[in-house]
């Protein structure tokens, strides 16, 4: 599946605000702390005076993805194939497999609601599972 959308970052906007003594993210090692220096986080100040805070493009992210969703490989066992079998299928199958994206949230796939005011928006929602399942079907 290959999609494409821009969603706000709700959690890394939560954990790289610096504006508590709460836990953070370990890309606010990154904020600026000296005269001169060039970076993209802003510094620590509590309680965040200056507001970097506030919603604003710096918590956009491209949420483009391609995703491996869903793969089975089987296993056909015909009459003569095993001694014991008459045939028989073996099976291997498996969700959500593999994502690739840039995207810094748990998993650019999300939706909080059908309402398209809330579309693009990522609060953390729990990533959908990674499963795998095996299976048979044997007939004696």
């Amino acid at each position: 599946k290959l999609d494409g959308n821009d969603a706000y970052n709700g959690l890394r906007r939560e954990f790289e605000t610096m504006d508590n003594f709460g836990n953070q993210l370990v890309s606010v090692k990154r904020r600026w702390q000296a005269e001169g220096q060039v970076t993209d986080i802003p510094r620590a100040v509590y309680g965040d005076p200056m507001q970097n805070g506030r919603f604003s493009d710096r918590w956009i992210e491209d949420a483009s993805f391609l995703k491996l969703k869903e793969l089975t490989l089987s296993f056909n066992i015909k009459k003569g194939d095993v001694k014991f079998l008459q045939e028989g299928t073996i099976y291997i199958s498996g969700e959500n497999l593999l994502t690739f994206t840039k995207y810094l949230g748990f998993d650019p796939e999300f939706s909080y609601s059908y309402l398209p005011y809330k579309q693009g928006l990522d609060f953390a929602k729990v990533p959908l599972m990674r499963t795998v399942k095996i299976g048979f079907n044997l007939q004696f």
